[in-house]
C-alpha cells in the first residue's frame, strides 16, 4: 500500500517456539524455501524475546507453509552400513521379537544378526546364526520328480513374529531356477514349488514345518512372496506372484499360463491347518498314474498338475488381479496395502478376448506393453488388482479337459492400465518392492502412518495418507542414492529395539543399510534448510543449495543427490561427472574417468538378477551416451521409459522416439554406449548383441530399427548394424557414418523375417591384424522356434577409419535404435558383449 518499512525481519515456529532467521534467508529459490517447520512469516520490525511471538510487528505476512518437512520438526535421517554383515543377494529383512535382524537371501539362507549401536548410525553386528532350513527344502523338475541337483532355494518372503524367547519365522520360497526370458527356455523348474514353511526357535533349535505346498512358481521368477499376519483371526496373507506379463501366455514366460492361484493376495488359515502339512490339491495330470500320485503336490506340468482352487479350503484368493506384487503390509490401523509390479513392453500381452466379458482365454498374446507399478489399498475379500487371469475367469479355459476352479470370476478377464483405471492409490515408474508402515513417534509423529516403499530407482519412497488412509497426500523420495537396488525395506517402533530407524536390504550391493533419524534418543533437531550454497545443515557434504536442486532433503543426511564421482558436487551441477577433464556434454564416457582405456574386452553384461552387477548407468554396464556434443548425456533418456535389468534380465526402451543420429539431425536418444580397448596381441574381436522378438505383435513400419553400433562415441562416426521393419518384411541393414557423413557405398541390407517368438544375434567382427587398415564384418543369425540359423555375413569386410581404435582413450560399443518418421515401438535387448576372435 506504498508504506516504507525499516527493518524486515523473518521468524518461524519449532515446536511452538519462535525463532528468527538470521541472517534473513534471500536465498536463489525464495524465502520459503528456507523453512521446514510449520510455516514462514515475514514481519516488519519486532523482536524476539524468550521464544514468544514476535512483538512491536507493524505488518505481519504468512508465506505458506512449509515446503521441506512433513511436520513440527525437520524430518531427518543418518546413513550407516550394518559392518559385519555378510549377507549376498538380501531379498527380505525384518527385526525379530529377540531384537535380532532376520536376512533372507536369494540362495536360501536366513542370517540372524545381533547388533551392537556403536554411536549415530554406527552399527555392527556382533554375531551371525546362519539358518540352512529353508536352504535344504528338496527342489522337483516340472513331472513332480525330485532333482536333488538343484540344492538350493529362492526365498522372496519373509514375516518374524512369536515371543522373544520363541522367535517364529514364516517364510516363502520356491525353485531357484529362472528360465524363460528372450529364449522362451523352459528349464523343466517346478511350476509348482513355491511354498509357506513356518521356522520355530525351540530353545535349542529351529523347527520347520511346511504349513502349505504346491503354490505356483513362474517359469520367470514370480514365486510366493511377501506376507502379512492377521493376529486377530490368525490368517496369513501371502502376495503370490503370476506366471504371465499381462494376462496371456508369451514367449518370454515360456507360454505358461496363470494358474487357479496364481497372481493374488491369498489367504491361509493357519487354524485349519495347525502344525502339520497341507498339500494343495492338483488336478489329475493325465501323464502321471494316480490321483493323487506319487509326486503331488509337485510338478505343475505347465499347468496340467496344478492345484486346484477349493471351495470351503484353507488357502483362498483373498484378492485376485495382481501381475506381482512383491510385498504386504498390513498397517495399526489393520489396511493392507501392496505394490503390484507392472508389465514389461514385449515381454507379452493381453487375453485373447480379454474384456470384463468373462470369454478371455488361454492362447498366447505379443508383445505387451511397460506398465508402472501401483499402490493399492486392498480394500478387502474380492477386490480386484486389475490383472487378468483367465483361469479364474472362464472355465472353458481347462487343463487336460479339467478347470482348477470351482466358480468362474469373469471380472478377471478385464485388464486395467495401473493407476485410477484399477483403483491404484499411486504409481511408481521403477520397479518398486519391499514395503513397510512408519509407527515410531520421531519427528513429533510426523511420519507416523507413513508408508515407506523400497524402489529400484535407489530409492525408499515415503507415501503420506489422508486419514482413512484411502487417498495419497504426498509422494516423494525419503532417501536418495541408498545403494543401487534397494529390495527390502523395514521400520521399527517406538517399542522395537533402535526405535525410529529404517533398514534397506540392497540386493546390488548386498549391503544392508541403517537409516537413523536425527532425533533418535531424544536427540535435538537445528536445522532450518535454507537454500544457501555455503551450508551444509545435514553434513552429508553436500550444500543445501546443491541438494535443493536436487529436491532431496539438506536437513537429512541419509537423503543425497546422486554423484558419480563422489565429489561432494551433485551431478545435477557438476559439469564434469567423471571429474577427467572432459564436459559431459561431449563426453562420450561421461561416467568413466579412464574413457574405456582401462576396460579391455571381453566383456559380457547379460543384465540377469544372478549376474555380476556391472555398475554403470542404470546398473547396465554403460558409461554414456552417444554424444552430440551439445547436450548432456542424462537429457538423452529417460528411465521411466525403460525395463533396465532386474527381473525380466533384458534392456528394454519402451517406446523408442524418432531421434536419430543419421547424417547432420544428431538427435540420437538411447545410444547407451560403454568404452572399451583392445589388448595387446588381439588382431580380430567382435562385438555381439541380441534383439529379442523384434516388432512382435508390434506391426512394423518403415524407418524403425534396432541393434548395435561401434565407433570412437559421436554421432558423427559410427558403423552400426540393426534389424528393421523392411517394408514389414524384415531385414538386417547395416551403415556407416564418418565426420557426418553417411557412406553410401557402405550400406548395405538383407532381407530376413523377424521371429515373433525367438531372437535376432547382431555381430560386428573387426580386424586390425593389418598394419594400415582396419575392417569391419557384419553377420547375424537367426533363432526361431527354438532353431538358431546360421551366422550368415552381410556383404564383405568393410575398410573402418583406424583412428576409431587409436589414441590414449577406448572406443565405444553399444545398443542403438530409432523411430524416425515412424511411431514409437518397444525394443529388448538380451546382451551386450565383446570377445577375441570371430562368431
Amino acid at each position: 500500500g506504498g508504506k516504507a518499512f525499516a527493518t524486515v525481519e523473518a521468524y518461524h515456529t519449532v515446536n511452538g517456539t519462535w525463532r528468527a532467521l538470521s541472517p534473513m534467508p534471500t536465498a536463489r529459490h525464495g524465502i520459503q524455501a528456507a523453512v521446514c517447520n510449520g510455516g514462514v512469516y515475514v514481519a516488519a520490525g519486532g523482536t524476539v524475546q524468550g521464544g514468544a511471538a514476535p512483538t512491536d510487528v507493524h505488518e505481519v505476512f504468512f508465506l505458506g507453509e512449509a515446503t521441506t518437512c512433513g511436520g513440527p520438526a525437520p524430518v531427518g535421517f543418518g546413513k550407516g552400513v550394518l559392518q559385519g554383515a555378510t549377507s549376498t543377494n538380501p531379498t527380505t529383512l525384518q527385526f525379530g521379537p529377540d531384537g535380532r535382524l532376520y536376512v533372507g537371501q536369494q540362495d536360501g539362507l536366513i542370517k540372524a544378526y545381533t547388533v551392537a549401536r556403536n554411536g549415530a548410525s554406527d552399527y555392527t553386528v556382533t554375531a551371525t546364526e546362519t539358518i540352512t532350513s529353508v536352504r535344504s527344502i528338496p527342489n522337483h523338475n516340472d513331472d513332480g520328480t525330485p532333482n536333488p541337483s538343484v540344492n538350493t532355494r529362492l526365498i522372496t518372503g519373509m514375516l518374524v513374529t512369536g515371543t522373544a524367547t520363541s522367535p517364529v519365522l514364516y517364510v516363502a520360497s520356491s525353485d531357484p531356477r529362472i528360465g524363460a526370458g528372450p529364449s522362451g527356455s523352459d528349464l523343466d523348474l517346478d511350476t509348482n514349488s513355491s511354498m509357506v514353511s513356518r521356522l520355530t526357535w525351540t530353545g535349542s533349535a529351529w523347527q520347520k514345518v511346511d504349513l502349505v505346498r504346491g503354490l505356483p512358481r513362474s517359469e520367470e521368477n514370480h514365486a510366493a512372496n511377501g506376507m502379512a499376519l492377521d493376529p486377530t483371526t490368525n490368517t496369513l496373507y501371502v502376495a503370490q506372484g503370476g506366471n504371465t506379463n499381462h494376462g496371456a501366455p508369451s514367449n518370454n514366460f515360456a507360454l505358461l499360463p496363470e494358474y487357479a492361484l496364481s497372481a493374488a493376495v491369498l489367504s491361509i488359515d493357519l487354524d485349519a491347518i495347525g502344525s502339520v502339512t497341507y498339500d494343495l490339491p492338483t488336478l489329475d495330470d493325465s501323464t502321471r498314474i494316480g490321483s493323487p500320485d506319487p509326486g503331488d503336490p509337485f510338478g505343475g506340468n505347465d499347468g496340467r498338475n496344478q492345484a486346484r482352487l477349493v471351495t470351503g479350503g484353507p488357502v483362498q484368493v483373498h484378492a485376485p488381479g495382481f501381475r506381482n506384487a512383491y510385498d504386504l503390509v498390513l498397517t495399526e490401523a489393520g489396511r493392507m496395502y501392496t505394490v503390484d509390479n507392472g508389465g514389461n513392453g514385449g515381454w507379452g500381452g493381453l487375453p485373447v478376448n480379454e474384456g470384463p466379458s468373462g470369454t478371455c482365454t488361454n492362447d498366447v498374446s505379443e508383445p505387451g506393453a511397460t506398465d508402472p507399478d501401483a499402490l493399492h489399498l486392498v480394500t478387502g475379500p474380492g477386490y480386484y488388482g486389475g490383472h487378468p487371469n483367465p483361469t479364474r475367469a472362464n472355465r472353458a479355459n481347462t487343463f487336460d479337459g479339467q478347470s482348477p476352479v470351482d466358480e468362474a470370476n469373469p471380472v478377471e478377464c478385464d485388464y486395467r492400465l495401473p493407476g485410477v483405471q484399477d483403483g491404484a492409490l499411486a504409481t511408481f515408474s521403477a520397479s518398486t518392492n519391499g514395503l513397510t508402515e512408519y509407527t515410531a513417534s520421531n519427528f513429533g509423529g510426523a511420519m507416523d502412518g507413513d508408508l515407506l516403499a523400497a524402489g529400484f530407482d535407489n530409492a525408499i519412497h515415503r507415501v503420506r495418507l489422508d486419514g482413512a488412509g484411502s487417498a495419497v497426500v504426498q509422494k516423494v523420495a525419503l532417501f536418495s542414492s541408498v545403494g543401487q537396488l534397494p529390495l527390502d525395506v523395514v521400520a521399527q517402533g517406538d517399542a522395537a529395539v533402535f526405535p525410529g530407524t529404517v533398514w534397506v536390504a540392497d540386493y546390488g550391493t548386498n549391503a544392508l543399510y541403517v537409516f537413523e533419524p536425527v532425533d533418535f534418543d531424544g536427540g535435538v533437531v537445528t536445522c532450518v534448510g535454507t537454500d544457501d550454497l555455503a551450508l551444509d545443515e545435514d553434513g552429508d557434504g553436500y550444500t543445501n543449495a546443491d541438494e535443493i536442486d536436487n529436491g532431496t532433503d539438506p536437513c537429512s543426511a541419509g537423503d543425497m543427490p546422486p554423484d558419480w564421482d563422489a565429489d561432494q558436487l551433485s551431478n545435477r551441477n557438476d559439469p564434469d561427472d567423471d571429474n577427467d577433464g572432459q564436459p559431459d556434454t561431449s563426453d562420450p564416457f561421461a561416467i568413466d574417468p579412464q574413457n574405456g582405456s582401462a576396460n579391455r574386452l571381453p566383456f559380457s553384461y547379460t543384465w540377469e538378477n544372478d549376474a555380476p552387477n556391472p555398475g554403470g548407468l542404470l546398473h547396465l554396464g554403460f558409461t554414456g551416451l552417444m554424444t552430440n556434443r551439445t547436450a548432456d548425456y542424462e537429457s538423452l533418456f529417460d528411465p521411466a521409459n525403460m525395463t533396465a535389468g532386474g527381473a525380466a534380465g533384458v534392456v528394454t526402451v519402451d517406446e523408442v522416439p524418432p531421434g536419430d543420429a543419421l547424417g547432420a539431425t544428431n538427435t540420437q536418444q538411447y545410444g547407451f554406449q560403454v568404452g572399451t580397448s583392445v589388448p595387446s596381441g588381439i588382431g580380430v574381436f567382435t562385438a555381439h548383441t541380441r534383439i529379442v522378438a523384434p516388432f512382435a505383435g508390434t506391426g512394423a513400419k518403415d524407418n524403425q530399427s534396432m541393434g548395435l553400433f561401434l565407433g570412437p562415441g559421436d554421432q558423427d562416426n559410427y558403423a552400426k548394424l540393426v534389424t528393421f521393419a523392411n517394408g514389414s518384411g524384415g531385414g538386417i541393414r547395416f551403415l556407416m557414418e564418418t565426420n557426418g557423413m553417411e557412406s553410401t557405398l557402405s550400406t548395405r541390407q538383407s532381407n530376413v523375417a523377424m521371429p515373433a517368438s525367438g531372437h535376432v544375434d547382431l555381430y560386428l567382427t573387426i580386424d586390425l591384424s593389418k598394419r594400415v587398415a582396419a575392417t569391419v564384418q557384419p553377420s547375424f543369425s537367426v533363432t526361431t522356434g527354438g532353431v538358431t540359423g546360421p551366422v550368415t555375413t552381410l556383404g564383405q569386410p568393410q575398410l573402418l577409419p583406424r583412428d576409431w581404435f587409436r589414441g590414449s582413450t577406448g572406443f565405444a560399443i553399444g545398443i542403438i535404435s530409432t523411430s524416425a518418421g515412424a511411431s514409437p515401438f518397444p525394443a529388448t535387448w538380451d546382451l551386450l558383449e565383446a570377445f577375441a576372435g570371430r562368431p
